[in-house]
């Protein structure tokens, strides 16, 4: 089944609806239509669109009904008739503007089949009972008839089995207007509640690719992206690059100052790693304790390298305190680098151990260093 609510018609068109008058019914289709579209509203509680779909409806009715009196007034002028039909043109409107106050309470859902209810029977009534009945009036007025002996012939047609079939359609259309409500309802929860679960499902697979403490994505994450990432440059035979970061001597951060400052370490590196990424393919991974990977492509030898010296004095002029450590006052980062336009046989194991070697050597020279060759 379609899903989409606005596929539904509270008030199908039928035939029996015709008058005989082309402008009158024409017209008359254009207003079944606006309900129909206020009916997929009222059930999709938008506020905005609601008030457009009221509006559209008032101003056509209004139109249409100044059309239907100028038509009436030329075979009915003074006659009670005229009087009526523009009596009950003058309570559709009031009966519009009383859902408009209605729809802006929190009680919405409990009025939306009643009020559309109301307007399906109000139309059907009024095309049935007193269109079609003036428009054949005005048919027998061409047979030089009186305007009585019109309005009686015009009666009599409408009674009887006419009158019969006339209630059961206005009874069945009745019925199933509330049904069909009922239906737009409940698909519009269900797509709700799809919407709902899809927000939940979407959160929890952003949960499962991020590292809840620093917000940048995890090793699970990385394992995808790397294996996607290597597969292209070994395809487009482009640069891979490969940045193993290490914080220096972050044991000693936790144990001088508490495992909350150690916290707070890491999240204004990581937040300085992602500044300094710029580029949309420039991605932060958070893979260990205080270990992080940056990958990068279509760089050369010499950019990379810039690119690591510039992430090594950025969390230094952070000046995170760390007196214990033997590299420095502040905290400081070893990165070793891997830049290759790698081959079939690289694999994510071999790229990574290179770049690990070459952080082992940075931390063997004294720490806050980067190596990018061997």
């Amino acid at each position: 089944m379609n899903t989409n609510i606005n596929v539904f018609e509270v008030f199908p068109w039928n035939e029996n609806f015709e008058t005989g008058n082309l402008k009158i019914d024409e017209q008359h289709k254009v207003l079944v239509g606006l309900l129909n579209k206020l009916s997929c509203t009222l059930v999709n509680q938008t506020d905005l669109e609601l008030n457009d779909a009221l509006n559209e409806l008032a101003n056509y009715a209004k139109m249409h009904f100044a059309d239907e009196q100028i038509i009436w007034e030329e075979s009915f002028c003074d006659d009670p008739w005229l009087f009526e039909h523009i009596k009950a043109h003058e309570s559709f409107l009031p009966a519009v503007m009383k859902i408009k106050e209605q729809a802006a309470d929190n009680s919405l859902p409990d009025i939306i089949g009643k009020m559309v209810h109301f307007l399906v029977q109000w139309l059907m009534s009024h095309i049935i009972h007193s269109d079609k009945r003036m428009v054949l009036a005005i048919s027998i007025l061409e047979s030089s008839l009186s305007i009585e002996e019109a309005k009686h012939l015009a009666n009599e047609k409408m009674s009887g089995s006419e009158k019969t079939l006339i209630d059961a359609i206005l009874n069945m259309y009745g019925g199933m207007s509330s049904r069909t409500i009922a239906l737009m309802r409940e698909v519009s929860a269900r797509k709700e509640a799809e919407r709902k679960l899809s927000e939940a499902n979407k959160k929890l697979e952003e949960m499962s690719i991020i590292d809840p403490l620093t917000g940048v994505f995890n090793r699970r994450h990385m394992n995808t992206i790397f294996a996607e990432k290597l597969g292209k440059a070994v395809r487009d035979k482009t640069p891979l690059n490969l940045f193993l970061i290490d914080i220096d001597f972050f044991k000693k951060i936790n144990d001088y100052y508490g495992h909350l400052e150690g916290d707070k370490a890491l999240k204004k590196v990581s937040s300085c790693l992602q500044k300094h990424c710029r580029r949309p393919d420039d991605i932060v991974f958070r893979i260990g304790g205080e270990e992080f990977v940056i990958l990068t492509t279509n760089e050369t030898e010499k950019d990379a390298y810039q690119f690591a010296e510039s992430l090594r004095m950025a969390v230094e002029e952070l000046q995170i305190p760390n007196h214990q450590s033997e590299a420095g006052e502040y905290m400081t980062i070893s990165i070793g680098v891997n830049h290759k336009i790698p081959d079939t046989e690289n694999g994510q194991d071999e790229f990574t151990r290179i770049a690990d070697k070459r952080l082992y050597q940075a931390k063997k020279l004294g720490r806050n260093q980067v190596v990018i060759t061997d």
